[in-house]
């Protein structure tokens, strides 16, 4: 089975193993230029627009140095996942205080109702629940390890 058909939208144009950024806004921006030069976006304006103003709604940080941001939307052509990871942690506004370490951008097409964009929601985060897959992210040195991890949380 491919990851692909555990996780959709996860590819190694969409992985990113060490942000340049180091707060949240300039993360955001980053994750949304990876995404629009993969071809998974129509503009980068109103994605943008709508991570942030998630944002002002309340934190997508999970707390354990891990934040999901995620939108619906129908600028987003294919459902996607962008894995960015940050040695050094992005302030994210997390509930414990941490910064994030882990930043997985999940993506939806505005053509998918509201339970199968949290269907996928769930199934990405899913990969985070345990410390030791968390770790496993973290320390892996590719792509391809970052798949097996997740392709052993979800087979």
């Amino acid at each position: 089975m491919t990851i692909a058909m555990a996780i959709p939208g996860l590819d190694p144009s969409l992985y990113i193993p060490e942000l340049k950024a180091r707060t949240k806004e300039p993360v955001l921006t980053q994750l949304v230029e990876v995404v629009h030069r993969a071809g998974v976006v129509r503009g980068v304006g109103p994605l943008l627009e709508l991570l942030r103003l998630r944002e002002r709604l309340g934190t997508t940080a999970i707390g354990k140095g891990v934040a999901v941001p995620h939108a619906r939307s129908l600028t987003v052509d294919r459902p996607s996942l962008v894995v960015a990871r940050s040695r050094r942690g992005v302030e994210w506004d997390a509930p414990d205080g941490l910064p994030a370490n882990l930043i997985l951008l999940i993506l939806s097409p505005g053509e998918w109702g509201e339970e199968a964009h949290h269907a996928f929601l769930a199934r990405a985060m899913g990969a985070l629940r345990l410390q030791r897959n968390r770790q496993r992210l973290l320390e892996a040195e590719s792509f391809t390890e970052v798949a097996t991890v997740l392709r052993e949380v979800h087979p």
